[in-house]
């Protein structure tokens, strides 16, 4: 019984094959289809989830429930986070001490952004962010390895994304020594070089002895950009952020959660968008292929009366249809991941530049659920298609078309 069963499968997979071979140019079209189909979805599925990954390293990133920035300059501010992309924008430091002393305000520590205008100043656009160590709750706790403070040397902190050659990077004509790297975010921040501000104006007063020119005066004794609040445990955000404008007027809060709910808000057209036209493709690949099987059927009426001669029953029939889909379904599928996932994993760098969101790159074991996913849904999708055909093929009677 065993081996008929394995005798029938093997001529019905041999007849599936030797039709397909016999159409070469529409078995061709009829697979690229397949093909495309599955190269969007599973690009959608990856790019999706990366982006997600993205939000949740935004989230982490963020670190500080109040972010307090110059009024008028929240964008930038935005860019930096979810980019990274170079900005600066001042506001008198003393603001710090006015932070500090608002009612529901936990911790609060103050940065100062350092922009080049030199395009020549270094080996890739680089925004430096200096940072008090002392009062920092959120940075030093994304490096991957323990950070030392309070020495003589420059203290500085990279991205990953940033290119260290024998644990240094060079920019402003200097080489300089990384303390430590911090950890893959996906965001802007990835793209970030970090430093106390004893070694940002040692970079600033070396850089500016060697002709580069710089949007500030490399004031952090009296200038800073933002300022990373943390609020108690029994304080309202919105509530403390009210408090903030009201002692200073002239600057803008941004409330984290609510950035990154915002944010998560408009992402998701993106998401509904990637998604609505994976479905619509597979939507027309499956109506293309239930007519490309019910022509075929048409074509071959005579080809199947004569095998019901030869004493192939229905099932057989139906079979030989169900195989050619599912071969259809998966040389197309595993054709379309392949040539998919050799865009979007090794040019993910690029997309996410291109893109300008935050973005981390989703895991082998990620990659690995969706190729399998859209492997299964697209063979599925297939046999679906053959449906049809299959329960017109099983009323095909012996000599019925046999002339």
């Amino acid at each position: 019984m065993e081996k008929t069963l394995i005798l029938h499968s093997a001529v019905e997979k041999s007849l599936a094959l030797s039709n397909l071979s016999r159409k070469a140019y529409r078995t061709v079209l009829t697979a690229t289809l397949i093909a495309l189909s599955s190269a969007v979805l599973f690009a959608s599925l990856v790019l999706s989830q990366s982006l997600k990954s993205g939000i949740a390293g935004l989230r982490s990133r963020m670190g500080a429930d109040l972010l307090v920035v110059p009024e008028g300059y929240e964008k930038g501010a935005e860019n930096i986070l979810l980019s990274g992309e170079p900005n600066y924008f001042y506001m008198e430091r003393k603001v710090l001490d006015s932070v500090r002393a608002v009612e529901g305000v936990e911790n609060a520590s103050g940065q100062f952004y350092l922009t080049s205008l030199s395009e020549s100043c270094c080996d890739f656009p680089i925004q430096i962010i200096g940072f008090e160590p002392e009062s920092d709750f959120v940075i030093q706790n994304w490096a991957k390895s323990r950070v030392k403070t309070g020495t003589n040397e420059d203290f500085l902190l990279s991205g990953s994304n940033v290119n260290l050659t024998k644990g240094s990077v060079k920019f402003f004509g200097n080489e300089h020594k990384i303390s430590a790297r911090l950890s893959k975010s996906g965001t802007g921040m990835d793209n970030v070089i970090f430093c106390d501000f004893a070694s940002l104006e040692r970079i600033f007063e070396d850089a500016s002895s060697r002709g580069f020119g710089f949007i500030s005066d490399g004031d952090t004794k009296n200038k800073l950009s933002t300022v990373l609040v943390k609020i108690s445990p029994d304080s309202s955000a919105d509530a403390v952020a009210l408090r903030i404008k009201k002692v200073l007027p002239g600057v803008h809060v941004i409330v984290g959660e609510k950035f990154i709910r915002n944010f998560s808000e408009k992402l998701s057209a993106i998401f509904v968008f990637l998604y609505s036209i994976s479905i619509l493709l597979f939507l027309i690949t499956i109506i293309s292929l239930a007519l490309v099987f019910s022509i075929t059927i048409n074509e071959r009426r005579r080809e199947f009366s004569i095998l019901r001669v030869l004493g192939a029953n229905r099932s057989l029939l139906c079979s030989v249809l169900f195989w050619e889909a599912g071969i259809l379904g998966a040389g197309g599928s595993i054709l379309g991941i392949g040539l998919s996932a050799l865009i979007v994993i090794p040019f993910n760098a690029l997309i996410a530049e291109k893109l300008g969101l935050p973005f981390a790159m989703s895991g082998p074991g990620w990659i690995l659920a969706f190729a399998g996913a859209v492997f299964v849904v697209t063979v599925l999708s297939c046999l679906i298609s053959a449906a049809n055909g299959a329960v017109r093929v099983s009323k095909i009677e012996p000599y019925g078309d046999v002339k």
